[in-house]
This record gives C-alpha cells, structure tokens and sequence, in this order.
C-alpha cells in the first residue's frame, strides 16, 4: 500500500513539472501516457486483488488508473505551462486497459500452470 501511494505521488509530481523535451512529429508523450496508467492500473490490480476476485479487481483498477488520469489531464489545464489534452486522456485509459489486461492474463495463466 506505501509503494503505491509512493508512485501516486510520483505520478502527480511528473504531471504537474512543466513539460520538456524535443518538439517532433512523433507522439513520444502518448506512448509515455500510456506505460505510466498501464503501470498504474497493474499496481492498483496487485493490491485490490488480494482483496477481492481478478474481474472485479480488473475493473477498479482500470476505472481508478483512468479516473486518476483524467483527475491529472484536468489539473494540468490549470497550469499556465501545461495543456489539456483528450488525446492524453485517451493514451492513459488505453494504457491502463490493455496493460492491466495482459498482465492479468499472465497472472491467470501462471495460476493455472500452479
């Protein structure tokens, strides 16, 4: 539970530092959304899903990665060095859907082999 309120903070603290990097045609942020809420979303899978079945852990973990990244996009539109960004809500419930998915996949069949 401490490592996971840990990288909450941390993921609060990279959303609110001012965006850097190279401007290029590429979508590296996208694919940045989309690892960070796909790491959240595994987290929050581990922890709820000692407490509850894997469908229902599953669906909370995606809905609060999401949640939580929405809660994000919206702060950032307050921050005069930020922007808001659909696309960016976009990558993040992706991101938290299909690498929650995979890894619960993995977490299943593992199971299974046991």
């Amino acid at each position: 539970m401490i490592f996971l309120g840990i990288w909450f903070f941390l993921v609060l603290v990279v959303s609110v530092l001012p965006a850097s990097g190279p401007k290029t045609g590429f979508q590296l942020d996208k694919i940045a959304h989309f690892v960070l809420y796909g790491v959240t979303s595994v987290l929050l899978f581990r922890y709820l899903a000692r407490k509850t079945n894997s469908r229902n852990a599953f669906y909370k973990a995606v809905a609060l990665a999401s949640i939580y990244g929405a809660a994000m996009e919206v702060m950032q539109y307050f921050l005069p060095y930020r922007s808001f960004s659909i696309g960016d809500m976009a990558a993040n419930t992706a991101g938290a859907f299909l690498v929650c998915l995979i890894y619960k996949k993995g977490a299943t069949k593992k199971a299974e082999n046991k």
